[in-house]
């Protein structure tokens, strides 16, 4: 088991971690005209949006109640009220999620009362147009993106997937309202008791899909055809429907590349997020003030037919069990899709599901991905590996680049995570990017992954670099580059090798200066001790030996 190390400092140097609210607001922004509303200073959503905008090269829909330092004391539930009713007004969306912040949930407020309060004003006049609210607690002084992201995720399966009429009295607090013919009106929290009085208690329903008191243990059906009593007959399920909820570590590529997995078994995925239709890059025909694209609620209501509930990351696996559940559908458990293994494993599963063989093209890319393995391992093959990023990211690529011999000497995440105890290897620390920056000098790091602020560590410690993760601020067509699947995983191996080629080819330039490095540091030392003795030359250039190689009728 990878032990899991917290860092020494107790402030964060050069932070690593993001906000909840930023996780949950990307859920929202996969979701077919849908609005994210932090409910906060004005502050927090401007520097979100600035992030999020820079790292998809992409306009952002995302709002702010604009909380004051008067009405943070005297009471949000005004500017709460007021920004909802202006959007519903002006920008009409179809889902709404409505994002706590650090100001709201220290404050004590009943928010969750007030949205209740605030529903019930307008649900039965507007049924026709009234848009889906969710509320999600999400305090961006505790967790991270990760926890964001899985918070609002599981919300979300709360409110357009009724509890089945048998549940357990208690084992579901929030209640869905959802109108037979109108969109879900809102996910109300429950009451909590009355001792709870801050914010972060009186959402924990709509934020958490599993209390740590009830855990939900889901018990895979012999037939995934079985429902459970009190399901209506637009219940029934459908064998080819497939959710598939999708963790942060996925990018538009990537989901691309799930989506044709499971539709080349002739089955029908409904991708929840999907950022592979919202901020992939595509060319709106006009600006709106929602999500261009995404899943939509009619997509959402039909999670609960799904035959097949597929968790695609870690980070989605409290709401895959939750739906699971709910549903009485199979589920499919991936930590993360990269790799031969766990590819494998995902085409094992959906030719037990449908009992059908493994089409062609799923063969085909298999065996590119079997050759790449083999063609980068001559190359990342003991390559000393320094990983930072969030939880899933880290476990993906690292398990990927551990494949082909790669050796993971630094692995750095900015919040802990189940997931991370199954890592392959030795020690995950828990830290930001200047204990990163440290350790992987101190370990000789020759191949350095991790997001644009981890391009300054590599070129200081000499090492090759590969951006993954978030942000991705410095380059073009970060949503297309995929590390899940096979084809995906092949691209990762394939970028991470050329870049060591590279990187190796630009330092040993004839006349070119030597790598910085301290007499007697640790870095210097390794290079010394693990340096490959190289084949003597012939007197001309590398260039010049390729062109007369070229030229050479052999």
């Amino acid at each position: 088991m990878t032990e899991i190390i917290t860092g020494e400092r107790r402030a964060a140097i050069d932070p690593l971690k993001f906000s909840q609210p930023l996780g949950a607001a990307l859920v929202f922004l996969g979701l077919a005209d849908s609005l994210p509303i932090m409910h906060g200073s004005q502050g927090c959503a401007s520097f979100a949006k600035a992030l999020l905008t820079r790292h998809f090269n992409e306009p952002i829909p995302l709002q702010t109640t604009a909380i004051s330092e008067v009405t943070a004391v005297m009471g949000s539930g005004e500017a709460m009220v007021a920004t909802l009713d202006a959007i519903r007004k002006k920008q009409r969306p179809a889902i709404i999620g409505l994002l706590t912040t650090g100001v709201t949930e220290v404050s004590g407020e009943d928010i969750g009362g007030q949205l209740r309060t605030y529903l019930a004003t307008w649900a039965d006049a507007d049924a026709d147009t009234a848009p889906l609210i969710i509320g999600v607690s999400t305090p961006d002084f505790l967790g991270g993106l990760s926890d964001g992201w899985s918070a609002a995720l599981e919300a979300l399966i709360r409110a357009v997937v009724p509890a089945p009429m048998t549940a357990e009295a208690g084992s579901d607090a929030p209640t869905a309202l959802i109108a037979a013919s109108a969109p879900p009106a809102a996910t109300l929290p429950a009451a909590p008791p009355a001792a709870a009085s801050s914010a972060a208690t009186m959402l924990a329903g709509a934020a958490r899909a599993i209390p740590a008191a009830a855990p939900v243990t889901t018990t895979v059906p012999a037939s995934p055809l079985s429902r459970r009593a009190g399901t209506t007959d637009e219940d029934v399920a459908d064998r080819n429907l497939v959710a598939v909820l999708a963790g942060p570590a996925l990018t538009a590529a990537d989901l691309d590349e799930v989506a044709g997995l499971v539709r080349a078994f002739g089955l029908d995925p409904v991708l929840v997020p999907d950022l592979s239709a919202s901020v992939d890059g595509h060319l709106a025909p006009a600006w709106q003030p929602t999500t261009t694209g995404g899943a939509g609620l009619a997509e959402l209501r039909s999670l609960r037919r799904a035959g097949a509930v597929l968790v695609a990351g870690a980070t989605a696996a409290p709401a895959g069990e939750l739906l699971a559940a709910r549903t009485g559908a199979r589920l499919l458990h991936h930590r993360h899709l990269s790799g031969l293994t766990e590819t494998d494993a995902l085409v094992a599963e959906l030719m037990a599901h449908t009992g059908r063989t493994a089409p062609e093209q799923v063969r085909r890319a298999r065996a590119r991905l079997a050759d790449g393995l083999l063609d980068a391992h001559f190359v990342l093959g003991g390559v000393r590996v320094a990983i930072a990023g969030e939880p899933e990211t880290l476990l993906a690529a690292g398990s990927l680049l551990r494949d082909v011999g790669a050796e993971i000497v630094t692995a750095v995440s900015p919040t802990p995570a189940p997931a991370l105890a199954d890592a392959p290897w030795a020690e995950v620390v828990i830290g930001d990017l200047t204990e990163f920056a440290e350790r992987a000098q101190a370990a000789g790091a020759e191949l350095v992954l991790g997001s644009s602020h981890a391009r300054g560590i590599a070129e200081r410690i000499g090492a090759a670099f590969l951006p993954i993760g978030f942000p991705i601020f410095d380059r073009l067509g970060t949503a297309l580059a995929g590390t899940a699947g096979y084809a995906g995983s092949l691209r990762l191996l394939l970028d991470a090798a050329n870049r060591v080629l590279d990187h190796g080819h630009a330092h040993a330039r004839p006349g070119r200066p030597p790598l910085p490095a301290s007499p007697g540091s640790a870095a210097a030392g390794h290079r010394a001790a693990t340096e490959i003795p190289q084949q003597g030359r012939a007197t001309a250039e590398p260039d010049e030996l390729d062109n007369l190689f070229q030229e050479s009728p052999c």
